[in-house]
């Protein structure tokens, strides 16, 4: 009798151990899969933070050259080559007045939904060229609002600063949180000031 008593407790611990892992193996993949996201959703926020500081570097370097936003576009897409098609949203490339500007605040506020003569020139998710021959600032070109020509970067001037706005959007890649997030970021530097 006991043997058999015996024998109908191991049965029962072993249908037990499958209901309990039957519960927990969803909670082990939400943590999984949430773990994958998030890191790969930090990592696109970094890529862009790297991206945006990199474009503004380069931007500064290139003073008044005729296709500085040509120059500046393609670094930033080179840059973020490894987003999906689409991912770039926005791209600013805005007059600052210091440092400490940014398109969140101000006059510059407006630049976030269009470009604004003598500010700043805008480029949308779908009007993002890599072309040249659209830019040049003429009257139909996208960097005619703030054109790379006439930005001052003499000594005595003072030179302006210069400052980059990127907006992407980071799409998840397992779906199981939902993790489709907008991330921006802007950096801005002072044009490499020119001896007369």
């Amino acid at each position: 009798m006991r043997f058999r008593h015996e024998r109908s407790l191991t049965r029962s611990e072993r249908g037990a151990v499958v209901v309990e892992s039957a519960l927990a193996l969803p909670l082990f993949l939400l943590l999984i899969f949430g773990t994958m996201e998030f890191g790969l959703a930090f990592r696109s926020y970094l890529t862009l933070a790297n991206a945006t500081r990199d474009a503004a570097r380069f931007a500064s370097t290139l003073g008044k050259d005729a296709d500085a936003d040509f120059q500046i576009v393609n670094e930033i897409t080179g840059n973020l080559s490894g987003f999906k098609t689409g991912a770039i949203k926005k791209i600013i490339i805005f007059k600052a007045t210091g440092p400490t500007s940014t398109t969140s605040s101000g006059a510059l506020a407006a630049c976030r939904t269009g470009s604004v003569t003598g500010l700043c020139n805008t480029y949308i998710a779908g009007s993002i060229s890599t072309n040249s021959a659209n830019y040049g600032c003429n009257y139909t070109s996208p960097d005619r609002f703030w054109c790379p020509a006439g930005r001052k970067v003499a000594v005595s001037d003072p030179p302006d600063y210069i400052g980059v706005y990127i907006e992407t959007r980071h799409t998840g890649v397992t779906g199981v949180i939902g993790m489709t997030r907008d991330f921006s970021d802007e950096f801005v530097m002072r044009l490499e000031p020119v001896r007369a």
